[in-house]
């Protein structure tokens, strides 16, 4: 991005483990303070697939594949939430506020934002892109040592831990099983090119799943796509007008988890307009309202009502939308209710049975079952090197309220940080850019707070 002076000066070293979007965004909030306070950086985005700004999410190359949320709310500048928009008109796309861009479209948006942030802050800081899978990490007094996987001890300031989302382990029968696809986002793979066959199952029925189901189909006009979860149902579509009236639920700070429920199924009833509404209007506080409930009460919310608020809080764009419908009423795209119970081969593909005893026989199985977080190697190894310690509820790790991971004895990091997925057993709603850009802010404050400070000569802030 910024090529690096024949003779750098010596500056605090901010290194990303993940070169996605949570990690572009907080270099981005980085660069921005920079500027600002006058602070130098080198910040370095280490992505192991050298999917830099993209990540999972953004790298595809489908154009049918498009943002689930709309423009007007995926600006990467919190004090400019016009800038995709105008930046994608500049651009050649035609985009309107409540437009949902091909999230290809996206990630060039963040890649070339962070490339015109990094050379807006220059000199003060430099941006280094670099492709590289980190293995483990040591924390000590001043500092992280990041060790990468050619052996390489790569020392910094501190080191933030945005590996984003990685895949579900598959279900019973289906690991190492010729014709199951484990990741249908690996980089070397191609949603496209899942199949030559005429079948294609695929296990879980949520955002992952409609693209799988888009990009196969319009590659193999002959395809049928079969999807099955507990409850058979794709994620709603977003409707139009987009723009929630606030206060549509009377929330008066922390409420147990019956009276939660009680008060959102009475907004969804008096309210006049769509229930879409009540949801979108409850998002900025889900994260104090996650807070507020017991560690039992979080684990029923999870068990019990969680099924009904992933697909209501995370829909699809109306276009998406229509095209499923399409495929459906042609019989190309086919719903079932019931869990993966077994998996077997057989002499024309796979034949997987479901709980309910529903026997599909197929070409190609794709586990759509969404993501682990924690479960990527580089997490695994802080948890295994005492590092980290895995959130009560098994989704991620533990972190402060700044972001810091906390080791198992209760010791908060100065110098590991982690954002994005990672944080959902603390935060629950933490996967989208509009919270992950919230807590890149935050996040860079606390590194521009601690260099400040070092500055000064007084010690480094625990958060």
């Amino acid at each position: 991005m910024v090529r690096e002076p024949r003779n750098p000066e010596r500056r605090p070293v901010i290194a990303f483990v993940g070169g996605g979007a949570s990690a572009t965004l907080t270099a981005i909030a980085l660069l921005r303070t920079t500027t600002w306070l006058r602070l130098g950086y080198r910040i370095v985005l280490l992505d192991e697939h050298g999917r830099h700004a993209r990540g999972v999410a953004y790298s595809t190359r489908d154009d049918q594949h498009l943002l689930n949320s709309p423009a007007a709310a995926m600006s990467a500048l919190p004090d400019q939430p016009g800038h995709l928009v105008a930046w994608a008109r500049a651009a050649g796309h035609a985009c309107a506020h409540d437009s949902f861009l091909p999230r290809r479209v996206y990630g060039d948006y963040l890649a070339q934002t962070l490339a015109e942030t990094a050379a807006w802050a220059a000199p003060h800081a430099e941006v280094h892109l670099r492709t590289a899978r980190v293995e483990r990490a040591e924390d000590g007094d001043q500092g992280v040592v990041l060790i990468l996987s050619d052996g390489t001890r790569l020392p910094v300031a501190a080191a933030v831990v945005a590996t984003g989302n990685a895949p579900a382990s598959p279900p019973p029968g289906c690991a190492g099983t010729a014709g199951v696809v484990d990741d249908p986002w690996h980089p070397h793979g191609d949603p496209a090119r899942l199949t030559e066959g005429r079948t294609v199952l695929a296990i879980g029925t949520g955002l992952s799943t409609v693209d799988v189901a888009l990009s196969v189909t319009a590659a193999h006009p002959g395809t049928v796509v079969h999807a099955t979860s507990a409850r058979g149902r794709l994620p709603h579509p977003h409707r139009l007008p987009l723009i929630a009236p606030p206060g549509l639920v009377d929330l008066s700070g922390p409420l147990p988890l019956r009276e939660l429920v009680r008060r959102v199924r009475a907004a969804i009833d008096v309210h006049p307009g769509d229930w879409r509404h009540v949801v979108d209007s409850l998002r900025p506080s889900v994260p104090l309202l996650w807070q507020g409930l017991s560690p039992a009460e979080q684990r029923v919310f999870l068990r019990r009502f969680s099924r009904y608020w992933e697909p209501a809080r995370h829909r699809m764009a109306p276009e998406v939308a229509r095209r499923l419908e399409e495929l459906r009423a042609r019989g190309r795209l086919r719903l079932h209710t019931g869990r993966v119970a077994s998996v077997e081969p057989t002499g024309a593909g796979l034949r997987a049975v479901l709980s309910d005893g529903t026997s599909i026989q197929a070409d190609t199985i794709v586990n759509c079952t969404g993501s682990a977080p924690g479960s990527d190697p580089f997490v695994q190894a802080l948890l295994g090197d005492g590092l980290a310690r895995r959130n009560h509820l098994g989704l991620g790790v533990d972190t402060c309220p700044r972001g810091a991971l906390v080791a198992p004895s209760g010791r908060v990091s100065r110098h590991l940080f982690a954002l994005g997925p990672l944080r959902r057993g603390q935060l629950y709603e933490t996967t989208a850019v509009p919270e992950i850009r919230a807590q890149a802010e935050r996040l860079a404050q606390r590194i521009a707070d601690t260099v400040l400070r070092g500055r000064r000569g007084e010690p480094t802030v625990v958060p």
